[in-house]
Order: structure tokens, then C-alpha cells, then sequence
């Protein structure tokens, strides 16, 4: 069963109440049978009258806890002990009238009076060792009260943090200073009370969230078992409040074991340094956005511009001024100051702070201008605007000054953050880097326009080429006067018309218009050769290129298409191969028939050699030297033909010129054993040429002997190399070259002297060289005889 707080004090002091009343009325009793027995009533009064007065004392004592509310424990304790010490004097009291009656009354009363020194003797052996132990606690107590103290007022109270200290019925058993400035308490007004209450009745209002706040706590209450933290807004305590973290937990071993400690932490900086790294961060984030976003019109870029600088900065005023001559023109501007500033304006400088950011070509700023500026407080800036703060950034384009970023506000400031004169510098940095880009954009524009504007004037001129735009879906879309000219449609006419219109009725059922339009769009350009048709229906052989026309993000704008009418071209292309078909005829007959014929006949001839006499031997001789005269004429023949018909067909390779000239040299050497020819070691390096290189200077070396006057023909060949050619020259001792043939001794059929030859040799040599891409050249050398000169390209 249990017994409240109140029922258990009433105990105690009814139990101690019971005692004095027993006491009492024996005492009375003893004093009535005294009285009854003849005995004086004041003698037997006065016996009583000090015991009586100790138990009324006793008995107003235990009265007295009751009223003055004792603690339940100490009243029982109290009525405990009262109860053992009657115990113990009833039962001394006991044996001595035990003794007394054992004895009949023949105890001497000096043992009575020593049992009575007994009881004083313990119970003052008692009273003396509860008083020197309450002494010794009371010195312990005096020494833990002074720890205690330190600890609270030294360390405790000191500490920015609020401590709560709450005893396992959760009521308030201690605070320190800190938890009566956070909350504006009096400690001695909440230590005793009821935590729930305290928190319902007064903290919970302190916070701008009361009953969040209300709920956290409690519920830490509720369930006494684990930790507890979040943070809570303070209101009214200056502009921003302040900001506490909680953190609570059980206390789990001595005096207050069961209760519950409760830290409040000032965290309001960390708040604030957090809420700054924030506001940077959405700052930089915003800047990161306004600066990508290609999509928006420059213009409004600036007004984000300056509306994310007010914001950052706190200000009032923002403006985008550019700077020419002597002037400022107001771009863009955003400002809460009512002054008739608009875009367009054009103000003096001088009348501007922007002076001191165009004068030092930097970023200036003023937290309080009357003072650190005191030369501006005449000026524009200052009397119409009141500008007390001002920063400035220059907005540099091609490294030259083109404006002015600026914010202002009308109250001084203490100071401007390095992070955020950084973010205007950026700022600043892209205005001008999109103002660069606009520049160049309009640049490019004008140019593009006059380049378009020189096309069209010279597209329109043109009369060999039909030069005209095609649509993405390949429409016309412009005409010139070579597509009038070639086509024969007229601009009115043809505008808007489809290409396939230009071709035949085979090429528009194979697509043929829609394949070369795809092509040219996933290649960039299609070239084509075939037949086209005129408005009249008429047919000629065109040459086609049609090029796509794209846009800076790649996408397809339409095409350009240029055609050019080469029938006649592709009609004499025929004719030329009609020749070169009829010279390959010729060859072969040189080559198989007529070749053929004269070996046999020159076989034949040899056949009759020492079979006939001397007069036909004479007859002889003349048809052999003219078959063999006959055989070389073939063989040039067979060379020139394969210079005209073969070098047709076969592009020049590398060819090592030192093998050639070597072998040609010991050939002609051999051939001519009457003559001398000098030369020395020929560089090694190679030369466009193909296989008829031989013939060139064999017909070289041959003339230069055949054409000698001399008893001993003198035949020298030197090499030059230079970076790009290489220059062979032959020169003879001979007579040289006639004046009069000079110019024309490379024409077919020119002979000098009276020689054996064909007039066909420096005709093949020029034709094989210019075929090479080089060229050849004679004349006469100072101290006579001719000189031959071969230049052809060198390989690297």
C-alpha cells in the first residue's frame, strides 16, 4: 500500500504525538492518587511539573513539522528514532523496578540514581556521537558546498552554455547564468519547479516555433531513455534572434540519478556563417545561370545582372553605364531612389563617381564618400543621388574601357567583402566578354552582309555559270543571269520551282534530283556530270556542283548550286579521243606491219650479201642504208606516237635520272666509238618522267654527233640540281645552230645540216619533256657549238 506525502508526515508526528499523550497521562494520574492519598497536591505537582513541561515541548515540536511542511522522510525518520530512544529508556526503566520489586524495595536509591546517570550517559554518548558525526558532515557538506560553488560559479556559470539540471521527478534542480540570460529567468524562481510546466508557462514561448519546440522537449520526458538534440530560433532577441542547439540526456548515476541534463548551445554564428556560405552559393549559382543563358537577350542579362548585385550587396542603386569621350550613357539602371534616371541618359563624367574607376582603369569603391571622396560631395553623384557607398568595376572590351558597372546606397557602409568585390569583377568580366561577343557577332554580320551583298552583285554578273540557292527541300530560290542564259527560265518564271525541273524524264523516275540533294546534305557537297534540260526541252551535258549551306548550330539553311553547260567541252573530248583511237590505229600498223616488213626485207637484203658482184654489190649497200634509214624513222615514229597516244593515259613516276644518263652515255659511247663524250658523276636523284626518258637523250647525244662538223666530235653533258628542278645540259664543239632555225629547231621536220635524220628527234624531245611538266631550251655557246638544256621537276 502505498502512502502519499502528506499521509506519511502525519504518521510520524501522530506516532511521536501518541508517546506525549501516554507520557502525559500517566504523569496526571500519578498526580491525582498522590492527591487522593493525602499528599500535598503542590508536592505532588512539583514532582511532575519538569517532565510534564519536556513532553509539552516534544509534543508543539512534532505540531510545529507538520505545519511547516517537513519533508515526509525527515518527520518519519524523526519519529523513527524517537521511538527506538523510548524503547530503549522504558526498557533500562523496566529493569531497574524489576530489581526493585525482585528485591522488595531494598535497592538503595543511590543505584536508582546511577541507573538514571546510566540513561543520561547513553543518551548523551548518543546525542555526543551524533553530534560530532553531524559535525563532520557538516564540515564535509561546508567543503562540497565550496567544490560545488567553484564549479558552478566558476566553471558552470562562466560557460555560454544554458544548463538545465532536473532530478528523476524532472523538477528543476539547478540553472546556471547562461540559461537566465538565453531565457530571462531568476534562478531561485524555477529551481523546485516542475520542468513541463516551466517549459508550457514560459520557454515555449520564447521560440518562433512554441509549440514544436514544446513537443521536442516533452517527448524527451515522456521517454527518459536516450539523447535528444535540434535547433531552435530564439525571438526578440536583437534583429535576428538567436539561435540555440538542445541537447539532452539522462542522468544516469548519482544524486540526480533518474533526472535529466539539458544543454543549450549559441550556435547563432554558426547560423549566420552558414546562412552567408548560403547566400554565396545562391549568388554564385544565380551568376552561373544569368551568365549561360544565351537565350536571353543581353539587355535583360544586365538587368539580372544588377539586380543580382543589389541583392548581394544590400543596396539601393545599380546602374550599367557606358563611357565615351567625356560622357557616360546610361544602359541599364535599377534603383529605389526617386531620381530621374533612365536609359539613354547621357551625364558629364565629371559630375560621377564613375571618374575614379575610368581615371584609374580599376575597381574603386567608398564605404562612406563624404569622407574618404570629400572632392565628390559637389558633384552629381552626391547632391541629386546621395550616394554615400558607392562601388565601381571597369567592363573592359578588347582591353580597352567601354563602361561601368556601379551600385551605391544613400547610408555608409563598414566594410565590402573581399567574395563579393570578387563576384562584381566576374561580373564585370562577362558583361564585357558578352559585349566583345555582340561586337564581333555585328562585325561578322556587317561582313558577312558585304561579302554577301560582293557574291550577289558578282553571282548576278556571271554568264558562263547558272549560280542559284535551293531551299532545304530543294526549291529555287535566287537566279542569275548565266542560269537565265543556260536554262532559259526567266527569275519570275523559276522562283519557287523544283530543281527536278532541270532533269530528264529517266533521272526524275530514279530520284536522281533527291539523291544528289541527300548527298551533298550528309557529305556537305555532290558532284555530278550529265544531261540537263532546258525550258525548250533541248538537252545539254552540264557539269554540277551543289554544296550545302548550314548554319552556326549545323543545321541544314539549303544548298548552292552552280552549273556550267560543257557540251562543246565534252564534244571535242570525243573528237580528241576520235583521234586518239585513229593515232593508236596508226601505231599498231607502224608498229606490226610496216616494222615487220622492213626486218624481213632487211634480212633478205643480208641474205644476198656476198652473192653478187661489185656493180650490184653498190645497189646493194644504198637498199640496206635505206632500210636501216627506214627502220629509224619507224622507230621515232613508234616514240612519238607512244609520247602523244601513251602519255595520254600514264601520269610521270620517279625515276632515277643518274641510271638513265649513265646507260644513254655508254650506249651513244659505244654507237659512236669516232667521237669523244665526257661527263662525270651524275648526282642521285629522281625526276618525274616515265619510260620514253631514254629516247629524249639518245636523240640528244645522237644529234650532237650527227650534227658535228668536226673530225673528232666532242660531246660534254653537266647536271644542276636545284630545290625543285634538275637541269641536264649537252653541249657539242660543232658548228652550232643556224640562226635563222634557232626558234624553230623543236618544230617537226626541221633538219640542221645536211644530216641523215628524220626532223622528227627534237620534236619528240620537246613533246616527252613538256608531257614531264618541264621544258627545253637551245642555243649557241660563246666558243661555238650547241647547247641543249633539259629542266625537269624533281622529286623530294
Amino acid at each position: 500500500m502505498q502512502f502519499s506525502d502528506e499521509q506519511r508526515r502525519l504518521l510520524g508526528v501522530g506516532s511521536i504525538l501518541s508517546i506525549c499523550v501516554a507520557i502525559l497521562a500517566i504523569q496526571i494520574r500519578s498526580v491525582l492518587t498522590d492527591s487522593w492519598a493525602g499528599e500535598p497536591l503542590l508536592s505532588a505537582s512539583l514532582e511532575v511539573a519538569f517532565p510534564a513541561l519536556l513532553t509539552l515541548a516534544v509534543a508543539g515540536a512534532a505540531i510545529w513539522s507538520l505545519f511547516a511542511d517537513w519533508p515526509a522522510n525527515r518527520v518519519l525518520h524523526i519519529a523513527r528514532w524517537t521511538f527506538v530512544a523510548v524503547v530503549v529508556a522504558v526498557a533500562l526503566e523496566s529493569w531497574v523496578l524489576g530489581v526493585h520489586v525482585f528485591l522488595q524495595d531494598q535497592t538503595a536509591s543511590y543505584v536508582t540514581v546511577t541507573n538514571t546517570v546510566l540513561l543520561g550517559l547513553v543518551a548523551g554518548g548518543g546525542v555526543g556521537v551524533y553530534s560530532a558525526r553531524q559535525r563532520e558532515g557538516q564540515r564535509e557538506l561546508t567543503q562540497s558546498e565550496q567544490r560545488y560553488r567553484s564549479l558552478t560559479e566558476d566553471v558552470l556559470d562562466s560557460s555560454d552554455v544554458g544548463l538545465f539540471i532536473l532530478d528523476s521527478d524532472l523538477n528543476v534542480v539547478w540553472v546556471n547564468e547562461a540559461t537566465e540570460r538565453y531565457f530571462d529567468l531568476e534562478r531561485e524562481s524555477v529551481i523546485g519547479r516542475d520542468a513541463r510546466t516551466l517549459v508550457d508557462e514560459h520557454l515555449k514561448h520564447q521560440f518562433d516555433q512554441p509549440e514544436r519546440f514544446a513537443e521536442q522537449v516533452t517527448a524527451a520526458y515522456d521517454d527518459n531513455t536516450g539523447e535528444e538534440q535540434f535547433e531552435c530560433h530564439v525571438v526578440g532577441d536583437g534583429d535576428e534572434g538567436r539561435w540555440l542547439e538542445h541537447s539532452s540526456h539522462p542522468i544516469e548515476s548519482g544524486l540526480y540519478r533518474g533526472g535529466r541534463i539539458e544543454h543549450y548551445t549559441d550556435i547563432t554564428e554558426r547560423k549566420r556563417t552558414n546562412d552567408r556560405l548560403e547566400a554565396r552559393e545562391q549568388t554564385l549559382r544565380r551568376l552561373h545561370d544569368v551568365l549561360l543563358d544565351r537565350s536571353t537577350p543581353l539587355e535583360d542579362r544586365t538587368d539580372e545582372l544588377l539586380d543580382l548585385g543589389l541583392e548581394m550587396l544590400d543596396v539601393e542603386h545599380a546602374v550599367f553605364a557606358q563611357v565615351s569621350d567625356d560622357e557616360v550613357f546610361v544602359k541599364s539602371v535599377r534603383t529605389e531612389i526617386p531620381v530621374d534616371v533612365q536609359e539613354g541618359y547621357a551625364i558629364s563624367i565629371d559630375g560621377t563617381y564613375a571618374k575614379r574607376v575610368v581615371e584609374s582603369n580599376e575597381l574603386r569603391y567608398a564605404t562612406h564618400v563624404s569622407k574618404e571622396w570629400p572632392e565628390f560631395t559637389e558633384s552629381r553623384s552626391y547632391q541629386e543621388y546621395g550616394l554615400e557607398y558607392y562601388v565601381g568595376v571597369p567592363v573592359r572590351v578588347e582591353d580597352d574601357l567601354d563602361g561601368v558597372l556601379a551600385f551605391g546606397d544613400s547610408e555608409p557602409r563598414e566594410e565590402t567583402a573581399e567574395w563579393e568585390l570578387a563576384l562584381l569583377d566576374i561580373m564585370a568580366n562577362s558583361l564585357a566578354h558578352e559585349l566583345e561577343h555582340r561586337r564581333n557577332e555585328r562585325r561578322r554580320e556587317q561582313e558577312l552582309q558585304e561579302t554577301r551583298e560582293q557574291f550577289e552583285s558578282l553571282v548576278e554578273d556571271v554568264e558562263d555559270y547558272a549560280i542559284f540557292r535551293l531551299s532545304p527541300d530543294g526549291h529555287v530560290e535566287s537566279w542569275n543571269r548565266g542560269a537565265e542564259d543556260i536554262k532559259g527560265y526567266s527569275e519570275a518564271e523559276i522562283i519557287g520551282e523544283h530543281v527536278s525541273s532541270f532533269h530528264t524524264e529517266e533521272d526524275r523516275e530514279a530520284d536522281r534530283p533527291g539523291t544528289l540533294l541527300r548527298r551533298a546534305a550528309e557529305k556537305g557537297r555532290a558532284i555530278d556530270e550529265g544531261w540537263r534540260v532546258r525550258k525548250d526541252g533541248s538537252r545539254f551535258w552540264a557539269n554540277v556542283v551543289i554544296t550545302a549551306l548550314q548554319d552556326d548550330d549545323g543545321e541544314l539553311r539549303g544548298f548552292l548550286k552552280v552549273t556550267r553547260d560543257i557540251t562543246e567541252r565534252r564534244e571535242r573530248e570525243q573528237q580528241i579521243e576520235h583521234e586518239r583511237e585513229r593515232l593508236e590505229f596508226m601505231n599498231r600498223i607502224i608498229r606490226h606491219n610496216l616494222l615487220n616488213g622492213m626486218n624481213v626485207v632487211d634480212a633478205r637484203a643480208r641474205l644476198l650479201e656476198g652473192h653478187v658482184d661489185e656493180e650490184m654489190a653498190t645497189h646493194l649497200g644504198t637498199i640496206q642504208a635505206r632500210i636501216a634509214d627506214m627502220i629509224d624513222l619507224i622507230e621515232t615514229m613508234r616514240a612519238f606516237m607512244r609520247a602523244i597516244v601513251e602519255g595520254k593515259e600514264h601520269d610521270p613516276e620517279p625515276m632515277a635520272l643518274d641510271t638513265v644518263l649513265d646507260a644513254e652515255m655508254e650506249k651513244a659511247a659505244d654507237a659512236y666509238d669516232h667521237s669523244r663524250f665526257e661527263w662525270e658523276s651524275f648526282p642521285s636523284v629522281e625526276v618525274l618522267a616515265d619510260d620514253l626518258l631514254p629516247e629524249v637523250f639518245e636523240n640528244l647525244l645522237t644529234n650532237a654527233v650527227q650534227h658535228n662538223d668536226k673530225e673528232t666530235p666532242v660531246v660534254e653533258v653537266r647536271t644542276e640540281v636545284t630545290a625543285e628542278t634538275v637541269a641536264v645540259e649537252v653541249r657539242d664543239n660543232g658548228p652550232g645552230i643556224d640562226e635563222e632555225l634557232r626558234d624553230a629547231v623543236f618544230e617537226k621536220g626541221r633538219k640542221g645540216f645536211d644530216s641523215p635524220g628524220t626532223g622528227f628527234g627534237l620534236y619528240l624531245v620537246r613533246e616527252i619533256i613538256d608531257s614531264y611538266g618541264g621544258r627545253v631550251e637551245a642555243e649557241n655557246a660563246p666558243d661555238g657549238g650547241a647547247v641543249f638544256t633539259v629542266y625537269m621537276p624533281r622529286v623530294d
